[in-house]
């Protein structure tokens, strides 16, 4: 069980100002990378650019992420954790600033891998703040409030996006100012942040070894969320619907995604991780089966089962972030954490190109299929390994 991860001296009114203004600025920030990444691919897009070079660039963010999440707490312990994020947040803005003023594809390359190599502190110094920010018993809501608030800011961004294309001007500007004010609000707050010296003799690859359960997590959830919002919709044109509705479909999972986190975090708070985990995961696994299994002939129900399949994908990345927090604290919570962002970002890459390739040779059920493995295995990781919990 974890300590109090909180600054010593602290006051609950403090913790409690420190998670709100997390709170609005993760959801500052997931607007602005959730317009972002649309805005890239239409305009690279306008610029006649491949599928290939735009998925490379679109790439080099969370491969970024990746290579330097392994550096992260030895970055934390350099410089603390409320100024290590204020920092690489500060490198995350500015890389940003570029993009409107050349299209040079290879240069949106590498702004977009530095933008990724100064995203990972920020990340994990979020999530490890949020484990530490309230009690024991009440961690699964702080943590799936946190889930929720980052979705519903990704899920925003395109909105932003298609209201610019509206009035006939550019995003860019109003995306960065959006990041601006998620830098503004967390500047203050910074002394705040818990402390993170102490990593346990923790390492990040050895974490992989010691908790493959909670980290398949991030997998399931980075790879079933990323195929979907690439290929959810073409899967459903592919089966026979409207583009109406297969946009629709899309939509319903994401709002999953968003309203059913406080729920999930709840029952984590009543019931413990693990049951919860195992029930997002036997989830997961029926929603493709039954997608499979002639579910499309019914949209109606189809569009419940999605509702529900989105809610428990993104439920067991916040309920292992929960469990994460009740075996780990301070510095070696941050290193757990910085292997679950690997995991998350990894998943995020490799994830879409095998669905893409999946349904090239399979069919439109190549996408479920995909989904109905990595859920399956996550289930049954979940399943044998309890000692994690």
């Amino acid at each position: 069980m974890s300590q109090d991860l909180a600054v010593p001296g602290t006051t609950p009114r403090q913790r409690f100002t420190a998670l709100a203004g997390l709170y609005a600025s993760v959801f500052a920030f997931g607007i602005s990378f959730g317009g972002l990444v649309p805005w890239m691919a239409l305009h690279m897009d306008a610029q006649g650019l491949d599928g290939a070079l735009i998925g490379l660039i679109s790439a080099a963010h969370p491969v970024g992420v990746m290579l330097m999440a392994p550096f992260t707490q030895g970055i934390v312990r350099r410089f603390g954790s409320g100024n290590a994020m204020i920092f690489c947040s500060v490198i995350g803005v500015v890389t940003m600033f570029p993009l409107g003023l050349t299209d040079s594809p290879w240069i949106w390359l590498g702004l977009r891998f530095l933008s990724g190599l100064s995203g990972s502190v920020p990340w994990v110094v979020t999530e490890t703040w949020v484990n530490s920010a309230t009690s024991s018993e009440k961690r699964g809501r702080a943590v799936a409030f946190y889930a929720a608030i980052m979705a519903a800011g990704f899920a925003a961004g395109p909105e932003v996006l298609k209201w610019t294309i509206h009035l006939n001007t550019s995003a860019l500007p109003w995306l960065i100012g959006i990041s601006v004010v998620s830098l503004i609000i967390i500047l203050p707050l910074r002394r705040l942040a818990p402390p993170m010296d102490d990593n346990g003799g923790a390492h990040v690859l050895g974490v992989f070894l010691t908790v493959p359960a909670l980290l398949s997590a991030a997998i399931v959830s980075g790879a079933i969320d990323a195929s979907f919002f690439s290929f959810l919709a073409i899967w459903g044109q592919r089966v026979g619907f409207e583009e109406s509705f297969a946009l629709t479909l899309l939509s319903v999972f994401i709002a999953g995604n968003v309203l059913l986190q406080f729920p999930v975090g709840w029952l984590a708070d009543r019931i413990g991780p693990r049951p919860v985990m195992l029930l997002c995961g036997a989830i997961c696994v029926v929603g493709p089966l039954l997608a499979l299994g002639g579910l499309t002939a019914y949209p109606i129900w189809l569009g419940i089962v999605a509702f529900i399949w989105g809610g428990c994908v993104w439920g067991a990345y916040s309920v292992a972030l929960v469990a994460m927090g009740r075996r780990y604290a301070g510095g070696e919570l941050a290193v757990v954490n910085a292997a679950f962002v690997m995991a998350y970002t990894f998943a995020n890459v490799a994830a879409p190109p095998a669905s893409g390739i999946a349904m090239d040779n399979i069919g439109a059920d190549g996408l479920m299929i995909v989904a109905l493995v990595v859920a399956t295995s996550f289930t049954l990781l979940v399943l044998a390994r309890r000692r994690e919990f």
